[in-house]
């Protein structure tokens, strides 16, 4: 199995897309023990939303925190008091149903997930200021992408991280959209 995701810039007006990020992500333990769940025919194991993870008050470059398999450290521990006060994530729900591609040998083995973030929306989930370029002052850097579940669907208290990734820091402009596709890649 292999995840990937890309992050596009996209003019509302125009339809002009730029490619702002494209990598691999890691899919976490928990997010095997979700597939798992998935398969079994859980209710609401399904994904459903993306975090974005930010950082506040950035002046040069920032330390970003660890991402590992094992969840060391939970986004939902962005934007509360101690070490990741700073930092914050949003929790747009996925923009579209999930679509599928195929390759050689395969009908469907590939399923993509979408979710567009727009200025109406940027708050949405959010734990903390989340500032655009056009903030006067430090704006938010965009640093992290993560692919979740949530089980328990009236809240984030039960949502489960599938995949997780951090990318080089962006600033959202107000200006266009971002449009984040993420891939998930099935072989035998």
């Amino acid at each position: 199995m292999r995840g990937f995701f890309k992050i596009w810039a996209v003019h509302p007006k125009t339809g002009e897309r730029i490619l702002l990020r494209e990598q691999d992500n890691m899919i976490l333990y928990q997010g095997a023990d979700l597939l798992a769940k998935a398969l079994a025919g859980v209710q609401y194991a399904n994904i459903s939303h993306m975090y974005v993870g930010y950082k506040n008050w950035v002046d040069g470059s920032f330390t970003k925190p660890t991402v590992d398999k094992e969840y060391t450290i939970p986004i939902a521990s962005y934007g509360t008091p101690g070490t990741y006060a700073d930092f914050g994530y949003l929790r747009p729900s996925l923009a579209y149903s999930p679509s599928f591609l195929n390759q050689p040998d395969y009908d469907s083995n590939i399923v993509l997930f979408t979710n567009i973030i727009t200025t109406s929306n940027v708050g949405e989930g959010s734990s903390a200021d989340f500032r655009d370029s056009d903030y006067v002052g430090d704006p938010s850097q965009l640093f992290e992408v993560a692919l979740v579940a949530a089980l328990d669907p009236s809240g984030s208290s039960q949502d489960v991280i599938f995949s997780r990734a951090q990318f080089t820091p962006l600033l959202y402009d107000p200006n266009y959209n971002l449009t984040i596709t993420w891939g998930v890649q099935f072989v035998a």
